[in-house]
């Protein structure tokens, strides 16, 4: 018998007008005809526009309205008035390819258990007037590690999934407490019972905008994000840690404790760092001087210090049971490495600073001595990008500021009539004149903050602001500015939501060059770099194109 199960297409809006006759359009335009849309107007006081889009379609679809409650109120009414055996939630701002939904039934009907799957796909990304800007990709992640990954990283786009209306009854609806993490608290929630595929295919277009929610109610997402963290890491079992990271539970909730450090949530740290204590009090005494410290002796100063850093260090060693005089052991081993890294670059300029990087491989490149950012797989995306953006903007000639050894970008297919490397490192830049030099490309040492430098089309500045201070950073900006170039395409950040200064101690840090003190407008196109490093906390990793003249 044919798989033909009715799927119910959610679209939950609040003063949605500007976008919501696009979402609702893609819904009815689907392949697969057994489907309702159900649109959820959250008590828009937008002088009845959002509802008169909405009634407009009459019998096509389910309206309803209802008192504004948030996101998770307005879903779950579209959960308790649809018919349909799965449910597919779209944001009123985003678009379903008309394939969507056939493709992920295809899928699970040659399945034998698809009543216990949830499905979820890869993502393109539309700015707000619906021009392609990028796309996301996840990678494949097991079962059995999926809540470990939840924890760590945000693989999931709600708009992607589709979920059995089962899933519902056995987990609960959705947190109507949660205005904006409403979605990571379901999907850890349902990740405890049911399975979580992941489908390859680009399946919706997700839109970038200032308006958005984890946007426009950024402080208030941090807060809530905090919390759940917290929640997480606490609700980790031994064995999901261990089979999702292949370390020892105490080790890998200090390296948990440090992703949510960097990313600002530090009261889930405290957590992490309490959970990793807890597991180092149950090892016997023997063991635990096995177990802290951490990886490499470099690897052990960064943790430490990091952990140090945010006022949480004593409290690890005490929770631990270590005797009080390890503590100033510790704490002499963290000085100590300070005090190396300080000496290593204290009192350098960038040239002499920069070329102590390259020689020592400080960033551990195994491909590139420019670091893991510079290897084939974290540059897939650019590589198959950068050409076409040469074509649409018609550039001639390029200025690679810095090129570093050039690996990543000899494997460019790209058509332009003169290219120019420049870097900071004299004997890199003999390397690559060796190596790639011919009569269209040319390699110069060059400091891009303070030499005068050749004029090109476009300035490609990736990975090299955010190893900068802000003011070295603004300098290099008006460097570019000076040199006559028309555009250039430089890394940032887009999901960060202020920017900090190098401390003595940094090397790198994540920029979003539209807020202070770089203040970007809009990039007139970005391509995000599909960036795995870290578990995928730099997801948001883009390269932004900007006219020089509009900086």
């Amino acid at each position: 018998m044919k798989f033909n199960p009715k799927v119910s297409i959610i679209i939950p809006v609040f003063n949605g007008s500007n976008y919501l006759r696009d979402a609702i359009n893609s819904a009815l335009a689907q392949s697969y005809l057994n489907t309702e849309v159900i649109v959820v107007n959250d008590g828009s006081c937008d002088d009845g526009k959002t509802e008169a889009i909405a009634v407009s379609y009459g019998e096509k679809i389910r309206y309803f309205f209802k008192e504004n409650g948030g996101v998770a109120s307005a879903l779950n009414m579209g959960i308790r008035e649809m018919t349909g055996d799965y449910f597919s939630w779209l944001s009123h701002d985003d678009i379903y390819y008309p394939f969507k939904i056939e493709t992920q039934i295809r899928f699970l009907g040659i399945r034998a258990h698809r009543n216990d799957i949830i499905l979820f796909s890869n993502y393109d990304l539309i700015d707000a007037d619906g021009e392609l800007i990028g796309s996301a990709h996840t990678r494949h992640i097991e079962p059995e590690q999926f809540r470990y990954f939840l924890t760590i990283s945000h693989p999931i786009n709600g708009c992607t999934a589709l979920i059995p209306r089962q899933c519902f009854c056995a987990c609960g609806l959705f947190n109507e407490s949660l205005l904006t993490t409403q979605d990571y608290d379901m999907w850890f929630r349902l990740a405890a019972k049911f399975s979580f595929s992941h489908m390859e295919e680009c399946l919706i277009q997700s839109r970038v905008h200032a308006a958005q929610g984890t946007l426009s109610m950024k402080p208030l997402h941090m807060r809530e994000l905090n919390l759940l963290l917290a929640d997480f890491v606490s609700s980790l079992s031994p064995a999901e840690i261990v089979i999702s990271t292949g370390e020892s539970p105490e080790l890998a909730c200090a390296q948990i404790a440090s992703n949510f450090s960097k990313r600002g949530f530090h009261s889930a740290a405290a957590a992490a760092l309490t959970k990793s204590a807890d597991h180092v009090g149950n090892l016997q005494l023997s063991k635990r001087m096995m177990h802290w410290p951490i990886l490499s002796a470099f690897n052990i100063l960064t943790k430490l210090r990091v952990l140090r850093s945010i006022g949480l260090l004593s409290m690890v060693i005490e929770r631990s049971g270590f005797c009080i005089a390890i503590k100033p052991g510790i704490n002499s081993l963290v000085r100590i490495g300070e005090v190396a890294w300080s000496r290593l670059f204290r009192n350098k300029n960038l040239q002499d600073q920069f070329t102590e990087i390259y020689q020592n491989n400080v960033w551990e490149g195994v491909e590139s001595r420019s670091g893991e950012g510079s290897s084939l797989a974290q540059t897939e995306a650019i590589r198959r990008e950068i050409p076409k953006l040469l074509k649409d903007f018609q550039i001639k000639s390029l200025l690679d500021a810095p090129c570093g050894d050039f690996h990543w970008f000899s494997k460019v297919d790209f058509c332009i009539e003169k290219y120019i490397g420049i870097d900071i490192v004299d004997a890199l830049i003999d390397s690559n004149r060796q190596k790639y030099a011919n009569i269209k490309r040319d390699f110069l040492c060059m400091n891009i903050v303070t030499d005068a430098l050749p004029q090109a089309d476009l300035i490609l500045s990736r990975d090299c602001l955010v190893h900068l201070s802000n003011a070295q950073a603004l300098a290099a900006i008006r460097n570019f500015r000076m040199s006559g170039a028309t555009f250039v395409l430089t890394t940032t950040f887009t999901d960060r939501y202020r920017n900090s200064d190098l401390s003595g101690k940094q090397t790198w840090r994540p920029l979003n060059l539209t807020l202070p003190p770089f203040n970007l407008p809009v990039p007139l196109r970005l391509i995000n770099e599909n960036c795995t490093e870290g578990n995928g906390i730099y997801r948001d990793k883009c390269l932004g194109l900007w006219r020089l003249s509009e900086i």
